[in-house]
């Protein structure tokens, strides 16, 4: 199989990128602000180019990771997101339908409301703030008009990555330069570590499945609680971690609170272990960047 990875320069889609190189897969992955050896550069709200890219590439998979995924961002700029969440990632649904390509679309636990979590893939949707409604709507989008595809759910995706944004990343380099941190102990998730996220994923594509999954951590626990787990590991203070309501944030979008992912359909399928978020923090600590 012939594999591109758009956004392969994130951390998602560079996990995946990493985990087919590491399998001697056929891929070629595409990076928008951080230059790759090896990737082309690609954006995705520039139709033509994209069309170009992936006729030129002729894959059997694309993988679209690609999108804005600071959430009080897309709050702040519901243009943007839309026009990055929405219509960058159409284009790639419509490319994928002109070349016979399967469309791998990742979506997030933010299409729920928080009120009754961890969700099943049937959960009535109900997003709270812009970045999850858009998901929604890609969601709707690709279920409707792709011709083939596979939609994954996750949530709280964690792991080394290049530019270091994530919840973890920024827990240890906070930790490590001595700074306090104020975390949530009223958001509940389900931890995901990226390289075992990637990992699953380019399973179920080579099991050959489609419709919608949920691909997360096994395990349950609030943002406190993560943090503090995370802090034990890595051996940093956990003192300088501080609890609060999430209210005290003044973030600017609104976050589900009893959130996370059931993984019964996924487990019937898989051969690879999904790990809690204890196990997927030690391997973490295993592994390079």
């Amino acid at each position: 199989m012939k594999h591109l990875v758009v956004g392969a320069s994130g951390q998602i889609g560079g996990a995946i990128y990493k985990s087919l190189v590491e399998k001697n897969q056929d891929v070629l992955g595409t990076y928008y602000t951080q230059p790759a050896r090896g990737m082309r550069k690609l954006d995705i709200n520039e139709r033509s180019r994209v069309f170009k890219l992936v006729k030129e590439v002729s894959p059997d998979v694309i993988y679209a990771c690609a999108g804005l995924t600071n959430v009080d961002r897309c709050e702040g700029d519901a243009k943007e997101s839309f026009k990055v969440n929405v219509v960058g990632a159409a284009n790639l649904v419509e490319a994928a339908n002109r070349v016979g390509a399967k469309l791998v679309l990742l979506s997030s636990d933010y299409i729920f409301d928080g009120d009754r979590g961890p969700y099943d893939v049937n959960d009535l949707a109900n997003p709270l703030n812009v970045y999850g409604y858009h998901k929604l709507l890609m969601e709707q989008h690709v279920a409707t008009v792709c011709e083939s595809y596979l939609i994954v759910r996750t949530t709280i995706v964690y792991g080394w990555e290049v530019v270091g944004k994530n919840f973890i990343a920024r827990l240890i380099h906070k930790l490590s330069q001595r700074q306090k941190i104020k975390v949530p102990n009223d958001q509940f998730g389900t931890p995901t570590y990226n390289r075992n996220l990637a990992r699953t994923l380019i399973e179920l594509v080579g099991r050959d499945q489609s419709g919608v999954f949920h691909l997360a951590g096994s395990t349950s626990i609030d943002r406190y609680g993560f943090a503090i787990k995370a802090a034990q590991i890595f051996g940093l203070d956990t003192r300088l971690i501080q609890a609060c309501p999430t209210a005290e944030l003044k973030q600017k979008a609104r976050r589900p609170l009893k959130a996370g992912l059931k993984l019964d359909k996924t487990r019937d399928i898989l051969t690879t272990k999904l790990l809690g978020y204890e196990e997927g923090l030690r391997q973490m600590l295993k592994d390079n960047l």
